[in-house]
Formats: C-alpha cells, sequence, structure tokens
C-alpha cells in the first residue's frame, strides 16, 4: 500500500487534488491510500501517532498558520525523510524548497501530466527503498528508512521496526546484508547489523538506539562501526 498525505487549506482545490491523484495512481497500478488534511497541525498530529507513517506527502506552500515549507523544515529538524512534492502558485520557494530535498513542484492549476510526472518519480524511489524478503513459508516488505536494527537467533531473523513492530522471517543474515546500503548499514556483533541514523551513542560494548534500545557491538565491530558513524555524519 502507498500511503500519501495531501494537506491544502482550500476544501476546494483539495478535493480537486485527491480526485486526481485518485485517478492517476489508478492508472498507474499502485494500490494506495490517501489521507486528507486541511492544515499541517493536523498532518502532524497525524504523523505523530504512534504507528502512522506516509510514504509521500503533497504540501501547499501558502497556508496560514503554518506554511508547507515551514512545516517540511520541522520535519526534517525531527529527521522525518519522507519525500515531498510542493504544490504552489509560484517557484520563488524552490531555492528553500531543495534545502528540504523536495521532489519538486507542481505550480496551481495542477496538471494531470504533471503531476503523473510527479507521482511517477516518487513511487520510483519509494520501491528501490523498499525491501522484500522471501522464505518457503511467507514474506515480507519493509521500507529501509524504518529500521532500527535487525538481529538473527535460531537462524530466524528479526528486523526491527521504528514504530516498535518486528517482523520475523527464516533467512540468513548475510544475504540481507547484501541487499542494504552499505553507506546506510553496518554489522555491529555477529548477529547484528544496525542502521547508522538510528544510533545516538556507541560506546566499547554497546550502542544506544534513537528508540532508547541498546545493542551490542563486539571488539571486533567496534572501529568499523564507528567509522561509518563518522562517514554518515558527514554525508548528512
Amino acid at each position: 500500500m502507498y500511503d500519501i498525505g495531501i494537506c491544502d487549506d482550500e476544501p476546494i482545490f483539495l478535493e480537486n487534488i485527491v480526485t486526481l491523484t485518485k485517478a492517476v495512481l489508478a492508472e498507474m497500478g499502485v494500490e494506495h491510500s490517501i489521507h486528507t488534511f486541511h492544515s499541517t497541525v493536523e498532518m502532524n498530529d497525524y504523523l505523530h501517532t504512534p504507528g502512522a507513517s506516509m510514504d509521500l506527502l503533497l504540501l501547499d506552500i501558502l497556508m496560514e498558520k503554518q506554511t508547507g515549507l515551514e512545516f517540511a523544515q520541522k520535519l526534517r529538524a525531527e529527521n522525518n525523510q519522507v519525500p515531498i512534492i510542493f504544490i504552489t502558485n509560484t517557484r520563488d520557494y524552490a531555492p528553500e524548497g531543495y534545502k528540504v530535498e523536495a521532489l519538486g513542484y507542481l505550480l496551481k492549476p495542477v496538471s494531470r501530466t504533471e503531476l503523473k510526472d510527479a507521482l511517477k518519480r516518487a513511487y520510483r524511489r519509494h520501491q528501490t527503498q523498499t525491501i522484500v524478503l522471501s522464505s518457503p513459508s511467507h514474506s515480507v516488505s519493509f521500507r529501509i528508512d524504518d529500521v532500527l536494527y535487525l538481529d538473527i537467533h535460531n537462524k530466524e531473523l528479526a528486523i526491527h521496526m521504528a514504530d516498535g513492530s518486528i517482523l520475523h522471517i527464516s533467512v540468513p543474515l548475510n544475504s540481507l546484508l547484501s541487499k542494504l546500503p552499505p553507506q546506510q548499514f553496518v554489522q555491529c556483533y555477529r548477529s547484528y547489523i544496525v542502521s547508522l541514523p538510528a544510533i545516538t551513542s556507541i560506546w566499547r560494548y554497546g550502542i544506544e538506539l534513537k528508540n532508547h534500545e541498546t545493542i551490542p557491538v563486539s571488539r571486533t565491530y567496534y572501529a568499523g562501526v564507528q567509522n561509518a558513524l563518522l562517514n554518515w555524519a558527514s554525508i548528512g
């Protein structure tokens, strides 16, 4: 399911963009769910609900109280990297939009062709950030950015997600490591792989994660984790 949030304080435009988005995604053959919001306050409350997440946000820039751009800056400050497409009457905000890594801008009135191009770009990115693992009994899929760490015990892999859920599947740890981006994930123990953005601190025998959970780091992998973390910080 491809989850999209659309925020605009003009009801007529919100209805129009929702209708157009549904039609384009149906044409693309993408199973989707659309959540609508009349203010960034509503959207913020939803995104901070336990277990809630979005795969893409369509944000109007010029809204009362808080602009879409200001809200995007807040999300990035919280390390929320959800893809964002801005909707606006002018491209004057483009330089600021690049700072929050916006995927693009749609000028009002939004054309179906431009919306379709933008949604295609966003969905391609979404697909490259999703991993599907299969075993003889079942399959699991997850977004790379939603993973805190992975560990394997008794041949069963546990994938610990940021929302507190844990996915289980019987696959070798090494087969998964080859699928994960090496600049974002590193092995920290014989049976553990950690997401670098999830680390808040590291010491000789342990790693603390942003959810306050602690996982082990062995002497063998300690220096490698430190170096990888420094590299990740310099990229960010």
